[in-house]
């Protein structure tokens, strides 16, 4: 998992980063959504997640 050290927001990653890190560590898309909800809920944000629909999500 990438290191939170050095990120604006007081050491914590954007939906975005984790999106972007389930997606090229997961080229499934089942487990790809699985790591994007796990790396939330370890930090403690799993509610911020609730409403993201990963970019493979939207693909028809």
């Amino acid at each position: 998992m990438i290191g939170h050290e050095g990120h604006e927001d007081g050491g914590r990653e954007t939906l975005e980063e984790l999106e972007e890190e389930a997606r090229l560590e997961n080229p499934d898309p089942i487990t790809e959504r699985e790591a994007f909800e796990l790396a939330l809920l370890e930090e403690g944000r799993s509610a911020e997640g609730s409403g993201v629909a990963l970019e493979r999500d939207t693909r028809s």
